[in-house]
């Protein structure tokens, strides 16, 4: 066996590895189930491609004497893993970058068309040699080979297109870096292919891929630190970040609002419904909350239990009072629109800063002892 065999097999087991101790640690809330499924089937493919991978390297290196059609089957093998890659992180990334699409019946077997006209036309070579065919010396490319790396191409090119365009539309920091990092998966395999095509038989391909998978789950649990897993919102951790850094710049002329949001009789909803409605009723409001907030490009974020918190620059609005209101107006218009079997509905309470000498303590109770004074009102309205 020679010393560069020997090197792809262990750049080979050394990314097998590292793949499955990604699929080992990919937890249920890391994503959605479906988004976790796929991220782990993108991994299963991956390690059947390395395993092949190597095998198809021991028998063209010679270093095991195997028949044609037994290395023209690893062959098959390994090329079909690539079209799959391509199909399921194409479908993870749709999933991830909740594609509306996604809910036409249509769409999962018009997409998956391609891969498995690749899948069986590689197949199928192993006859007819239209993708690939082998000698006793070689392996080489046969005239519609070409055509799966097409089909390759057009799923990255796919999620790449639909990536930018969605960190085009959001002012969101944190998804602008999630989108960014779906479009950097695709230039590492990318890459890899075109140095593979001047200096070919060269073990860059499976190192890349797992470079794109490695920097994706890295990015994805950074976003955890910051984001709440229920609602997508941000975290109190990084409104705590946000509220200290919007101090210190703050004076007379550039100050900002503190709201801070809470869902009336939430403990009734839970009590009656159960928690799952009451999950249901925090996903309705964050999502009613994201469309106002969006609009007037304020931070958003989950601050604790039922409670929300807004920072929105003075400048942004024309009047508290008035965007108040029309928070308040979006969430009873979404468990309207949802049809919910309750009513959903927020007090709000807010508090100004106009100085760098306040404290985030000073500006949270503040805005909290209005929230609890217009809570009062609602209840004794209500009884």
């Amino acid at each position: 066996m020679s010393l560069s065999t020997i090197n792809y097999l262990i750049i080979n087991f050394s990314c097998l590895l590292c793949a499955a101790i990604l699929f080992f640690h990919t937890g249920e809330d890391l994503a959605s189930d479906m988004e976790i499924r796929l991220f782990k089937l993108l991994l299963i493919v991956f390690g059947i491609f390395l395993i092949d991978d190597s095998l198809w390297e021991l028998a063209v290196t010679h270093s095991t004497s195997l028949p044609i059609v037994i290395r023209s089957l690893f062959n098959a093998i390994g090329l079909s893993c690539q079209p799959l890659l391509c199909f399921v992180w194409f479908l993870f990334s749709e999933v991830h970058l909740k594609a509306p699409l996604l809910t036409k019946r249509w769409f999962i077997p018009l997409t998956m068309t391609p891969m498995l006209i690749c899948v069986v036309l590689i197949f199928t070579s192993l006859k007819t040699g239209l993708i690939f065919y082998s000698t006793a010396t070689a392996e080489y490319h046969g005239p519609l080979y070409d055509l799966v790396m097409i089909f390759d191409f057009i799923y990255l090119l796919l999620v790449t297109i639909h990536a930018i365009i969605k960190a085009h539309h959001t002012k969101s920091f944190s998804s602008k870096r999630k989108y960014f990092s779906m479009i950097a998966f695709v230039l590492f395999p990318f890459t890899a292919g075109l140095f593979d095509s001047f200096v070919p038989n060269t073990p860059i391909m499976s190192p890349s891929i797992l470079s794109a998978l490695l920097l994706f789950f890295v990015n994805v649990q950074e976003m955890r630190i910051y984001s709440d897993a229920l609602t997508g919102l941000n975290n109190r951790r990084r409104s705590n970040q946000i509220l200290e850094e919007s101090i210190e710049k703050a004076n007379p002329h550039n100050g900002f609002y503190v709201m801070i949001m809470d869902i009336n009789q939430f403990k009734q909803i839970n009590d009656h419904y159960g928690h799952i409605e009451g999950d249901h009723a925090l996903q309705c409001t964050a999502h009613a909350l994201k469309n106002i907030a969006s609009q007037y490009s304020v931070f958003l974020s989950r601050w604790g239990g039922d409670e929300f918190m807004i920072i929105c620059p003075q400048s942004a609005i024309a009047s508290i009072e008035e965007f108040k209101r029309k928070l308040e107006q979006s969430i009873i218009s979404t468990a309207k629109t949802l049809n919910l079997p309750y009513c959903l509905s927020i007090s709000v309470g807010y508090s100004l800063c106009t100085s760098s000498h306040m404290t985030p303590a000073q500006l949270t109770q503040a805005a909290d002892l209005m929230l609890y004074q217009e809570k009062h009102i609602v209840h004794h309205l209500k009884s």
